[in-house]
């Protein structure tokens, strides 16, 4: 097709620029790229994950930055998040074996066993020489009791690739169980010829050498094992296992002391170690172990009964009786705590005590007996709550409560994503993080002042001068003085009055700017701050000036509930005067999370997102609310998405409290 001259080379000059610039994108998005997977190689996912996430912003049709993304967020243990990027990755390109194979993983980790060997079986699919996806699916099939298929896997794995050490020690735990010692020695073995100074090999035969009786072969094992790791706990309770079955328990007793050396929370070995010098008449120290195991898990009825019965060794009754009634609280169809509280009631001289026990007892003891015989009225305590009340493992899988905006548990505390605040911005300011969040009441305020006093957005707290505060101040008061500016000088004032927590000052002066311009916004948001933060100052410090609610006067103990109503109220005008200030609207789901009205805060958090796909605070401190109502999936995806926006904390999370319990 013949084209005139003229149009054919302004033609060509368009394809060259668009060439140049695209080649230029490929080059920046395959350099990125590159960025991200070199931050996983070294362990820093967050910075990863910034970089995955400028891909999908510039290309979303890409699969890879969703894969490598999912990678860097598996790493991070949120594996919902991950999950929600492996399959864009694949919806983006159905063939991505990777995708697959990894989604697998992250859904093994979450206890969804059926849909990982699902995801592991397309793989297979996709890839069927692939050894690494074999051993993983062998891993997910033994947590479903498919001990044969695990295997057959592991060994189709090693027929491809027969230096995996992880696939030999597996399949020998899979030949075990199917009572094929001999081979799963063999398997020991090979993996101690690819790595001579395997703990987990050494340690994986000599349980083994355990299982046949051949004690020696097996002490020999954990010792080497143990000269090649010597903090390997798991191991040394092993060895500790075949010192006692060999009653050389001297020995055994060094193992546990060692143990709880390497770390002094180590309930087992505490125990462990507790239990055996009761046996061998150590009563008082085996009594302060057991203290230990309280101090450490204090819901555990085991570690009591057996206290109690170590207390009436030593003829403490008292104590023993404390201990039997610690058990009976937890448990009260622990059949055996009645009856040995009646002994102690009986030496104690307490006949009626003694008699009211054995009866309870035998109570407990009626009931089971019309429970086995089908009496579905018969209520008995269950098994299931047995157990986990003899397990040391045993976790706590819900917050205790929310107080002053913090969600809180007996080990940690996770504070909400603070409120924001008009905040004066400087140099020193923008060390504290993100602080530029954009707002068209900053920027006209800005541009007014033609950035010489400049204000932003924040949450996070700003610290200054003591110097530099009063300076600012007295030139705001010079300039309220000679009447130029005002409004705004009592604005800059009042912030830094706020800063220096002189409440009662920054509320006149915002007051006095909102006299000046009755819909001033900046001045409104900042006055329900200030009266908020005022508030909560004063209930820190036990001040008597705070307006509350729901307690009497002269009654310390009643609970103090702290009227936020002109807060709120102050946030309501604000949103009023513009709909699409939503850090007003964020800011009062945080004085509904201090009112404890959960619904409405996560409620008022739902519309911060509705606004605003990317506020991460929004996604964070709704996140923590159902974390602490006990909606773990939807906490999950609330903190991933925090994560992904840039709040790291949203992972630590994730991690302490949205993982499925699979212990």
């Amino acid at each position: 097709m013949r084209i005139a001259g003229q149009i054919r080379k302004g033609w060509m000059l368009v394809c060259l620029v668009f060439t140049a610039a695209s080649l230029s994108a490929q080059w920046n998005t395959r350099n990125m790229l590159q960025m991200g997977k070199n931050a996983i190689y070294f362990d820093d996912y967050i910075s990863a994950i910034d970089n995955f996430n400028s891909i999908i912003r510039l290309k979303p049709y890409l699969s890879e930055p969703y894969f490598f993304r999912g990678l860097a967020k598996m790493n991070l243990e949120d594996h919902e998040g991950a999950i929600q990027d492996y399959t864009h990755a694949i919806e983006l390109n159905p063939n991505y074996f990777h995708a697959y194979m990894y989604r697998g993983v992250s859904l093994h980790n979450q206890g969804k066993y059926s849909e990982a060997l699902k995801d592991y079986d397309e793989a297979v699919s996709l890839s069927p020489d692939d050894a690494y996806v074999y051993a993983n699916r062998g891993i997910t099939k033994a947590e479903l009791g498919d001990y044969a298929g695990a295997e057959k896997d592991y060994s189709k794995s090693l027929l491809i690739n027969n230096q995996l050490l992880a696939a030999y020690l597996n399949r020998a735990i899979m030949r075990e169980k199917l009572d094929n010692i001999e081979g799963a020695i063999a398997d020991c073995n090979a993996a101690i010829r690819l790595n001579i100074f395997s703990d987990d090999a050494y340690g994986l035969r000599g349980y083994l050498w355990y299982r046949q009786k051949e004690y020696h072969n097996a002490i020999e094992d954990f010792n080497r094992a143990l000269k090649a790791n010597p903090e390997n706990k798991r191991i040394r309770m092993s060895r500790a296992m075949v010192w006692y079955d060999l009653k050389k328990y001297r020995e055994v007793l060094d193992d546990y002391t060692e143990i709880i050396r390497i770390d002094s929370n180590y309930l087992y070995a505490w125990y462990n170690r507790g239990m055996l010098r009761a046996e061998i008449g150590e009563y008082n120290n085996a009594i302060a172990d057991l203290d230990k195991v309280v101090e450490i898990n204090p819901d555990n009825i085991l570690v009591y009964f057996n206290r109690g019965l170590l207390k009436m060794e030593i003829n403490d009754l008292t104590g023993a009786y404390s201990d039997f009634s610690e058990s009976i609280r937890l448990y009260p169809d622990f059949v055996k705590a009645y009856l040995v509280r009646a002994a102690v009631s009986d030496r104690l001289q307490n006949p009626a005590s003694a008699e009211r026990d054995r009866y309870l007892a035998q109570e407990v003891l009626e009931r089971y007996r019309k429970m086995r015989a089908g009496d579905r009225n018969a209520l008995v305590d269950t098994a299931e709550n047995f157990r986990r009340l003899v397990d040391f493992s045993a976790r706590e899988d819900r917050m205790r409560d929310v107080i002053n905006g913090r969600i809180q548990n007996r080990n940690v505390i996770i504070e909400l994503q603070d409120i924001f605040i008009v905040q004066y911005l400087s140099t020193d300011s923008l060390r504290s993080g993100k602080v530029q969040y954009y707002n068209r009441h900053l920027m006209d305020y800005n541009q007014r002042q033609n950035y010489r006093n400049a204000l932003t957005l924040s949450n996070r707290k700003f610290h200054y001068p003591e110097a530099f505060i009063r300076q600012n101040i007295a030139e705001f008061s010079g300039a309220i003085a000679s009447g130029e500016e005002q409004r705004d000088a009592w604005l800059l004032r009042g912030i830094f009055y706020m800063n220096n927590y002189e409440y009662p000052k920054a509320l006149e002066d915002f007051a006095a700017a909102q006299q000046a311009e009755p819909d001033y916004l900046l001045a409104l948001f900042n006055e329900a701050n200030a009266r908020m933060l005022m508030y909560d100052y004063i209930e820190s410090v036990g001040g008597p000036d705070v307006r509350v609610i729901g307690g009497e006067a002269g009654n310390m103990q009643e609970k103090r509930k702290v009227d936020y109503t002109q807060v709120l109220e102050g946030y309501r005008k604000c949103l009023e005067i513009d709909p699409d200030f939503i850090y007003a609207l964020f800011n009062t789901g945080n004085v509904y999370v201090k009112n404890e009205q959960i619904d409405m805060a996560i409620d008022t958090y739902s519309r911060v997102i509705a606004a605003d796909r990317d506020f991460a605070e929004a996604y964070f401190n709704r996140g923590l609310l159902y974390v602490y109502t006990g909606k773990r999936t939807e906490a999950n995806a609330d903190l991933s998405k925090a994560g992904e926006l840039g709040i790291v904390e949203a992972y630590n999370v994730i991690k302490r409290y949205c993982q499925e319990e699979n212990e």
